[in-house]
């Protein structure tokens, strides 16, 4: 999740490696992967996705934790191989605060303000460094409980969308809010993470599925209405990927609302649709600022040609006692 809402005549911000994107080859070994970047000097071995930001008429280049995520979500749910550098780029954008944020701590660009944790970053994040062996199944359902689950929202401004529910999962991972936004893509992605770590018990789990169905159903075959569902996302296709990976991290409920969202005109092929260059893949609230990724739209692409779509080894769920259960269920 993010927000931009600096502007200046800078021009795009440059430094080694954003004057042109490394070419990305899979094939390569992490550290051929992790000399051709060298676009965060702080982090030397991290490897992270260009993407082309739109705002105002203006252009800028940027690399972030969060598309770079996306890229490493398409690598293994295709069976392949994720490059170390690519992880190393996840485990950066980890705060002190213990959940995850848009760009590596430290890193964002000058023209970009000091965002939070927030729940999408962490949950796409948390488990995909959890498939790849860089965090264990302790410290993901801790994750889940401390920085997404704890926080749930309690009420809802007068005038608001039919669809949203109370009790459903918060965004941003900050205090004092009275209220915060509802993004039904990042949901799918909380949805998706708590389903492959074990914790779909928890309180807000049932409201975020219900509400996910309410919102498809306002939504219909609507794509103005779909785009709504989705501040952070422009384009409603992200919301039936990510249905579809919570449905195969074993998130309830969600196969029939994944059906649902690509039998409408605006979800139908949403992973051919996502590798189109012009694709946009996030943006700040409301489409003010969009990011779009040339690069990882040519990743998508090529890990749908290489692999196969295979549904990921459950992971072992816990069974019994554990103390996030009380935890977890304290609204904000």
């Amino acid at each position: 999740m993010h927000v931009v809402n600096r502007t200046d005549d800078a021009g795009p911000r440059r430094g080694p490696g954003r004057e042109r994107s490394a070419c990305f080859d899979v094939a390569a070994s992490d550290e051929r992967i992790a000399t051709s970047s060298g676009v965060v000097d702080r982090l030397p071995s991290a490897y992270l996705i260009e993407s082309q930001v739109s705002q105002g008429g203006q252009q800028r280049r940027d690399r972030n934790g969060f598309v770079t995520a996306l890229g490493v979500r398409a690598l293994r749910r295709h069976g392949l191989p994720v490059p170390g550098a690519m992880l190393d780029t996840l485990q950066a954008c980890r705060s002190s605060r213990g959940g995850f944020r848009f760009w590596p701590e430290g890193a964002q660009p000058d023209w970009a303000p000091v965002l939070p944790d927030d729940v999408d970053d962490t949950a796409i994040m948390a488990l995909e460094l959890l498939h790849a062996g860089r965090i264990n199944l302790d410290d993901a359902r801790r994750t889940a409980c401390m920085t997404i689950a704890r926080r749930r929202i309690a009420r809802f401004p007068a005038l608001r969308p039919p669809w949203l529910r109370v009790g459903t999962f918060a965004t941003w991972s900050r205090e004092g809010a009275a209220f915060d936004m509802v993004d039904c893509t990042a949901t799918a992605n909380v949805l998706g993470f708590l389903a492959a770590v074990g914790l779909s018990h928890l309180p807000g789990v049932r409201e975020a599925t219900q509400m996910l169905s309410a919102a498809l159903r306002w939504a219909g075959n609507e794509e103005l209405r779909a785009s709504s569902l989705s501040p952070f996302y422009p384009d409603p296709i992200e919301l039936t990927l990510a249905l579809e990976h919570a449905a195969r991290s074993g998130a309830q409920g969600l196969y029939e609302l994944h059906a649902a969202a690509a039998a409408t005109g605006w979800g139908a092929n949403a992973e051919l649709r996502s590798m189109r260059p012009e694709h946009r893949v996030c943006s700040s609230p409301y489409g003010v600022a969009v990011w779009r990724s040339p690069e990882l739209a040519r990743l998508r692409g090529w890990a749908r040609e290489r692999g196969k779509a295979r549904i990921p080894k459950p992971l072992p769920h816990w069974v019994g006692d554990f103390e996030s259960e009380l935890t977890c269920s304290v609204f904000d």
